[in-house]
Formats: C-alpha cells, structure tokens, sequence
C-alpha cells in the first residue's frame, strides 16, 4: 500500500489518514476472508494474530464458510455509520476489518500516527481534510481528457 500510495504522490502519513475513510461503510465478506481458513471440521478458523480473539470469532459468526457473497460487515464495529477517529481506536485494540488496516500498528512507521489519531478526533480531522484534497487532485482530467457523467454508473450516451 505504502508503494501505490507513493507511485500517486500521497505519503505514508497520508496512507494512514485516508486509511481512515474505513471507519465508515462495510465490506464484503470476501474482502478479508485471507484473515481465516477452513478447520477440521470444515468451519472457519482465524489464521491472523493481530486480530483480537472475540472480534475474529464475531467475523466468524457474521460470514461463516459458505456464507452469500451478498452478505456484508461494518467497517467499523462500533460506531459503524459515523465518520469519527474511532477506526483507530478499533486497529489499536486487534479489531482491524482489513490485513491492511492492522498493519498500520505493527509497521513503525505509521503506529505512532495511529495512536495520535486515536487520541485526537481534531487532529484526524484536520490531517483528513488536507490528505483527502491531495486525493482529489490525483489524476484530474482537464478539456478533452474526460465528461462530466450525467450517471456516474456510465459514460454519457451510453447504458442507463
């Protein structure tokens, strides 16, 4: 993540700040099913260390082997439908939905920035605001480069 991130412009700090978009929305099981494998008995079994026990086994119960490729789990399992800094709350304490995300703690590059934000809603905000204007500057199609969609599911004259 940290090289894309790079390859785009964006900085370490700015991959664990927009990283915090996660503590909104939810997830296909599919998106973290590498977290867990098949048991003995053919139902699933956490195989990473960094998530926290009873939250591995709440993943389990929500997307259990076989489960629907519809079905989907918050982001963020505490306050799931605000944008707040507890995300980071959440990777501190082994409740990390994606691998990606729970490598933010263990690399020593980014933990630090992790605790800070745990610790001041204002100061993610702040840094927020900055790395997500950044982001949208990336790649910004200019004259005859692009449309602006009247859908934004398809290209203007075309589909739905």
């Amino acid at each position: 993540m940290a090289q894309l991130f790079s390859s785009k412009g964006l900085s370490i700090d700015d991959l664990v700040i927009l990283s915090g978009a996660h503590t909104i929305g939810s997830a296909h099981c599919s998106a973290f099913s590498e977290r867990f494998q098949a048991g003995p008995n053919g139902n699933l079994v956490p195989i990473d260390s960094s998530l926290e026990k009873d939250y591995a086994m709440e993943l389990i119960k929500q997307c259990p082997a076989g489960a629907s490729a519809t079905v989907t789990v918050n982001n963020d399992p505490v306050t799931a439908s605000l944008f707040d800094n507890q995300y980071y709350h959440n990777l501190l304490a082994g409740k990390g939905l994606f691998q990606s995300d729970s490598v933010l703690v263990s690399d020593s590059r980014t933990k630090g920035k992790v605790e800070a934000f745990s610790e001041s809603q204002e100061r993610y905000f702040t840094s927020w605001a900055e790395s997500f204007v950044k982001l949208t500057n990336i790649g910004v199609k200019t004259g005859n480069e692009g449309e602006i969609r009247v859908s934004c599911m398809s290209v203007n004259g075309q589909g739905k």
